[in-house]
């Protein structure tokens, strides 16, 4: 870890371990070098303790990367990710906070010192003063930054159009769709106890989805359909096309508006939930309509332009006939 004035940024990475509670997590912080406040907070919680397994020592990009996928996949705990987010922005909030605190222990190279200050904040969400927080640090520049989200984006494109190669509907379920229908990565929301198996699935039957495509497209639809919320991705509604089997697996196409469907492959085991609208979380249950062909509005317009230019000369031609007619009358009354 080095501080020089090139660093614009320290960047810190953490787990965290609450054993009595069963809280478990991660989280990235970027601290300004200049303010010593937060700039922002990556946070991913669960009660399984696979997510401490995680070694913070990677890249921050890469634990960014690993917090993005959970959370995207909802492999998290909803409640405590929120709590922990929030006592965090507390930890760092400028001048009640402890940032500068933080900052000043870590440049000293008191990284246990650093870690208490967590230690202590996080105790509230995890309910378990027995809590133990682990960091790491890193320090960066705004070139860093900008590079990684090029890399990112540049890794998005290249995915995408993976997702579109390898998802591409079986020939008999391609004659079923439109010829400009998109496919996206979705992951079936489950229910053990009241869900229907996966093999009991029939054509029509409306059950939950999340769109898990992790691509700058299945954030599109995720946004268009009010499913994205603070960084957690909401079930949306989809109606079963097709199931069909390949050993143990299904694969399950589903439509999710009009030339938009969802591929997801399980195991025969799972119990896949069905559409309550009560339970819809979303707070604007949108819904994708379909969209009206380019040309259709072209056409439209111009006809309608056409017979509007059509009455508007027969109605001039009218007024000038008669005011013709007009003049002739005064002339012969002359």
């Amino acid at each position: 870890m080095e501080f020089t004035p090139e660093t614009n940024y320290l960047v810190i990475k953490g787990r965290f371990k609450a054993t009595a509670s069963s809280s478990y997590g991660l989280f990235v912080i970027f601290i300004d070098n200049i303010t010593k406040n937060s700039d922002k907070i990556d946070v991913v919680a669960s009660h399984f303790s696979t997510v401490y397994d995680s070694n913070i020592s990677m890249p921050w990009s890469e634990l960014q990367d690993m917090i993005t996928k959970l959370r995207w996949k909802g492999e998290y705990a909803t409640s405590l990710t929120h709590d922990v987010q929030a006592t965090l922005e507390d930890l760092f909030q400028p001048g009640t906070g402890r940032g500068p605190d933080i900052w000043s222990a870590i440049k000293k190279g008191t990284i246990n010192k650093a870690a208490n200050f967590f230690e202590e904040f996080l105790a509230r969400p995890t309910g378990d003063k027995g809590i133990k927080v682990e960091l790491s640090i890193e320090t960066i520049t705004k070139s860093d930054i900008e590079n990684v989200k090029r890399m990112r984006e540049e890794r998005d494109m290249v995915n995408s159009l993976t997702i579109q190669n390898n998802q591409q509907p079986s020939p008999k379920e391609e004659s079923k769709l439109e010829e400009s229908a998109v496919v996206l990565d979705v992951s079936l929301v489950l229910s053990p106890i009241s869900g229907v198996p996966i093999y009991e699935l029939k054509e029509g039957t409306k059950i939950f989805i999340k769109i898990t495509e992790q691509t700058s497209r299945g954030q599109y639809f995720n946004d268009l359909l009010g499913a994205s919320v603070d960084g957690e991705i909401l079930p949306v509604p989809a109606t079963v096309q097709k199931v069909s089997k390949e050993g143990k697996i299904y694969t399950v196409l589903v439509e999710i508006g009009p030339g938009i469907y969802g591929k997801s492959l399980d195991e025969d085991t799972v119990k896949v939930k069905l559409y309550d609208s009560n339970q819809d979380k979303r707070k604007s249950k949108k819904t994708i309509e379909p969209m009206l062909n380019p040309t259709e509005t072209v056409t439209e317009t111009s006809s309608s332009t056409s017979q509007g230019g059509s009455f508007l000369f027969w109605v001039m031609g009218g007024i000038g006939l008669l005011i013709l007619m007009i003049l002739v009358y005064l002339g012969l009354g002359l």
